[in-house]
């Protein structure tokens, strides 16, 4: 771990590599994701071990399961294109990119929901794993290249949004399992949340008593305007993906019933029929939003993409899932990519990129391709490891046994501290 830190620090803090500047060529873009893809889909294609509607029913609890091969899989594609629109700077692309982003939060809402609706684990060692898991890795970055922590506004978005799902469903949660008071839940979520991003300005004033946290200098706008404007871009994806996970066991069943055999020729041609009707309507759901709504220009989309996003969210859903034979399959390659995410979203901006994700660091110099490739694979070697790391210091400072947790939190703070102090000095 102190390795790697250490190369991030000579890569982006003290700059001991040259810097090789930009150039966007759709035609190199468009052609590594054709290759990327069709590796993954011809080399890498591996049967999914979780279907999608796996289900435990328990005292009439269903417990929603998504597939989770197919959502890392999902994940790790949309994470290429993330990483690769800043590497190539494919600036076109940027609002592909925002609903990508809207896309992990609608998994964090669906995901966290899920778990807190059947397991009913509201501890604090559930909220410490995940709170560690999103910023044990950030907080280190920071120090070590001196960036604020909006710079890396993904890991702070998650958390905002991971505390929201849970105070959502910790705060009277015998209500959970009731339809009636589940709806007033909501709607009280949906009001607070309307108060919060809807009101301009109403983010910051909330946030302002943490600005130490939540600060962004670029030297043109108020400190909190990063953060308000980063979080109020998804401000509705959690919401959706805490909705499909609540009417999920509904959508199971439903796509049970269709799939079931059936004992007649005309209930036969009705189930595909409703089955191509789903599909058609998700497809001319694309087509429309693409032409009305994707196509605007990056700041006229950006004022409606917080209320569009779920249409191609939703969309892919329904497509990825609407015959068996999709499900059965997944691309092996972009699901292990999906679970190192958050460690190369961390990694792109120090020894993938410089400046900001300005320049690109620069290893071969008058071969772009080959200092691609190289880059690459040092990227990938780095952020696999960090994602060992992470979660094996995860399971050793963060026991069930809180005591435990309590002594191994004052020995960790006390050794950063005295670190970070002598950083200081010296």
């Amino acid at each position: 771990f102190g390795l790697i830190m250490f190369f991030f620090y000579l890569c982006d803090y003290k700059k001991v590599f040259p810097i090789l500047h930009k150039e966007y060529s759709r035609d190199t873009f468009l052609f590594l994701m054709f290759l990327l893809f069709s590796v993954g889909c011809f080399f890498t294609l591996r049967p999914t071990t979780d279907t999608i509607l796996g289900r435990v029913i328990s005292s009439l609890i269903f417990y929603i399961k998504s597939c989770r091969d197919q959502t890392e899989e999902w994940k790790g594609w949309m994470q290429v294109m993330f990483v690769w629109y800043h590497y190539f700077a494919a600036g076109e692309w940027y609002n592909w990119i925002r609903i990508y982003i809207a896309c992990y939060v609608w998994m964090t809402g669906f995901g966290n929901f899920s778990f807190f609706w059947v397991k009913k684990d509201f501890s604090l060692w559930r909220m410490l794993k995940m709170l560690f898991r999103l910023n044990f890795l950030v907080i280190f970055v920071c120090f070590v290249t001196k960036n604020e922590y909006i710079l890396y506004y993904i890991c702070a978005m998650h958390t905002y949004w991971f505390f929201s799902v849970y105070l959502f469903m910790r705060v009277l949660s015998s209500w959970n399992q009731d339809r009636i008071k589940m709806a007033v839940k909501f709607g009280a979520y949906i009001v607070c949340n309307a108060l919060m991003f809807e009101i301009p300005g109403a983010v910051s004033t909330v946030f302002r008593p943490l600005w130490f946290i939540f600060q962004y200098h670029d030297g043109k706008h108020d400190i909190m305007h990063e953060w308000e404007f980063r979080l109020g871009l998804d401000h509705w994806a959690c919401l959706v993906g805490m909705l499909c996970a609540y009417n999920y066991p509904h959508f199971e069943a439903f796509m049970k019933w269709i799939e079931d055999n059936s004992t007649t020729a005309q209930e036969m041609y009705r189930k595909m029929a409703i089955r191509l009707g789903m599909v058609a309507a998700a497809i001319l759901s694309l087509i429309v939003w693409y032409f009305t709504i994707l196509t605007k220009d990056k700041y006229s989309y950006n004022a409606i993409h917080p209320y569009t996003s779920f249409i191609p969210i939703l969309s892919y859903i329904v497509l990825r899932n609407s015959f068996p034979i999709l499900r059965k399959y997944h691309v092996h390659l972009f699901a292990w990519l999906g679970k190192i995410t958050l460690e190369t979203y961390l990694c792109q901006l120090h020894i993938y990129l410089q400046s900001n994700a300005k320049d690109l660091l620069l290893f071969i110099p008058e071969s772009r391709l080959l200092n691609f490739s190289l880059s690459t694979i040092i990227y990938l070697i780095a952020s696999y490891f960090l994602f060992l790391i992470t979660n094996n210091f995860s399971s050793f400072l963060i026991p069930k046994d809180v005591k435990l947790v309590l002594r191994y939190a004052a020995i960790g703070v006390a050794i950063f501290g005295s670190s970070v102090s002598f950083a200081i000095i010296l």
